[in-house]
């Protein structure tokens, strides 16, 4: 059953949002109005119709539209309706082609793979096998496919929402919708998609199904956007799109619940105003520790972290990137032209961090670690910094901070021996470890003198 969400407490609900809005304002939300206005200054607003995803067929060019890990390998679908599956070390192993159709999604579930793709093809094949087509009762085109709570469940154009135990026999569900269904995706909790124009679907069953019109609940509080896709990262749900009014500006928003979601912000990327950089268009996300990775059109690769300044952004090809999935410390990426990678999931990380974003991490339980000499910590330290010198870390991290999944930014003179420190932390097993610099990029309290102990 699929129902609109009931919106009688909203005076209630808008309260608990603008006091989140207001708590994370201090890192940087208050400055979206800027950066939404930089980015609008590109071009005016688009309509709907340019909301779809570039997995859409019609006029696209030819290539894997999505990527999923079946627990072993990495599996591409893509136009033509070509299926690669992909091992870790880069070999390709192509699966006959059993339609002409472009295949959009694929999912994997205890040995069954499904692709789906348009006019309402579905392809399943069983622990590895040769796919063969099976019958969807639909000639609308799918675009998605997830697996939730033992179900697959496909969606498509003109609010297509199809499900299936097995891969085989699928059912529809009547959603109501007339918009197009762009986007599944679902983690153990919940299962959530999106239509183009703001529409959000969330179910906690497969069977009750919510939907919450989000530019018309958050109105006046956020600007509208343009959804995407939607991507499932552990607890927490991406939504990817771009924002209505400034269509140049990419939109990424998360949430665990449905609920609450929270706008990423980027005011600087590469060290430079984030406009410089637009238009820039989202396909998919990812996650690796408490950083995202974004694959873009152009070839382009985003890595957001909570720091709004210390974005950075790659270009790995020509090729639209449309979709990468981070799995087994592998990131895999697929797009235009057949283009595949397989990189180490932290390759494209960002270790540097502002003072502001490291101030707020300590006051939230990050250490931060000064990692030059005595005199030098002496005559002037960070208040609150640990003193390891970088000679001494390998024998004194360990012991002085045993959480290695807890936030540990480390600073000296100029940030050269704060790198070699990050660098040994790495290889100790630490997963959260940034590069501050160097004391004269901190313009918060310091301690003169040795006030604190070593």
């Amino acid at each position: 059953m699929i129902r609109k969400r009931n919106l009688l407490n909203k005076k209630v609900f808008v309260i608990i949002v603008l006091l989140f809005v207001s708590i994370i304002s201090s890192c940087g939300f208050a400055n979206a109005g800027r950066m939404l206005s930089s980015g609008g200054s590109h071009g005016a607003a688009a309509d709907a119709s340019g909301a779809g995803p570039a997995k859409q067929s019609g006029g696209v060019s030819e290539g894997y539209r999505a990527v999923c890990y079946d627990g072993a390998v990495f599996m591409a679908v893509g136009s033509n309706g070509r299926i690669d599956r992909i091992m870790p070390d880069k070999t390709v192993i192509s699966s006959p082609a059993v339609t002409k159709a472009c295949l959009n999604g694929a999912a994997s579930m205890d040995g069954i793979d499904v692709a789906v793709g348009d006019g309402g093809v579905i392809l399943a094949a069983k622990d590895g096998g040769d796919f063969r087509k099976v019958k969807s009762g639909t000639g609308r085109s799918l675009y998605s496919v997830a697996a939730f709570n033992g179900t697959f469940w496909a969606a498509g154009a003109g609010g297509t929402l199809l499900y299936s135990s097995d891969g085989e026999h699928w059912k529809s569900m009547k959603t109501g919708i007339k918009k197009s269904i762009l986007s599944i995706a679902a983690n153990e909790n919940m299962c959530m998609a999106i239509a183009g124009e703001g529409l959000i679907l969330m179910s906690a069953d497969g069977k009750e199904w919510d939907v919450l019109d989000y530019n018309t609940f958050y109105k006046g509080y956020t600007e509208p956007c343009f959804f995407r896709s939607v991507s499932a990262c552990g607890d927490t749900f991406f939504i990817t799109g771009r924002y209505q009014n400034y269509p140049q500006t990419p939109a990424i928003l998360s949430s665990e619940t449905g609920e609450i979601w929270r706008e990423h912000i980027f005011n600087r990327i590469n060290e430079e105003p984030a406009a410089e950089y637009y238009p820039l268009e989202v396909n998919a996300v990812a996650v690796d520790w408490d950083q995202l990775v974004a694959a873009c059109n152009g070839g382009k690769l985003l890595t957001v972290t909570e720091c709004i300044t210390c974005n950075r952004l790659d270009v790995l090809c020509e090729e639209n990137i449309n979709g990468l999935v981070s799995a087994d410390g592998l990131l895999a990426l697929v797009g235009d032209g057949f283009w595949y990678d397989i990189r180490k999931s932290d390759a494209f990380r960002q270790y540097s961090i502002s003072a502001q974003q490291a101030l707020m991490d300590y006051k939230n339980g990050a250490f931060i670690v000064d990692v030059r000499n005595d005199d030098e910590y002496d005559r002037l330290h960070i208040a609150g910094s640990i003193h390891i010198p970088v000679d001494e870390l390998e024998s004194r991290l360990e012991n002085t901070i045993p959480y290695k999944d807890r936030k540990v930014i480390f600073y000296c003179q100029k940030g050269v021996r704060a790198q070699i420190a990050l660098e040994k932390a790495l290889l100790m097993g630490y997963s959260k470890v940034y590069n501050l610099g160097g004391i004269s990029d901190w313009p918060y309290d310091t301690i003169a003198g040795d006030a604190d102990a070593h």
